[in-house]
């Protein structure tokens, strides 16, 4: 063989030795990744399915009006917060 190709050679060896401990190191990723995806199809189901939080937030506000209502009030200041942070960032800009 020619010099060439035994570089190539070497080179290929190399690159099939790196996939390897690449696909060993990245099964640590594996199960975070699973749970990413399943928040993903649950998101999913829930943006094609817009009645079952619709209802899940009626009910709620049936059994538990009080809680409901300081929880909603907690998320309209904080939703201030947001958009007047937001509102300053981009004057910023």
């Amino acid at each position: 063989m020619n010099a060439t190709a035994l570089r190539k050679q070497a080179i290929l060896a190399r690159i099939t030795r790196q996939r390897r401990a690449l696909a060993g190191e990245a099964q640590i990723l594996k199960p975070p990744l699973a749970a990413i995806d399943r928040g993903v199809v649950f998101a999913r189901y829930l943006r094609e399915h817009p009645l079952v939080p619709a209802l899940a937030a009626a009910i709620i506000v049936v059994l538990r009006p009080a809680r409901t209502f300081r929880w909603l009030k907690r998320g309209w200041f904080f939703w201030g917060i947001y958009k007047n942070a937001r509102e300053k960032l981009a004057g910023d800009a």
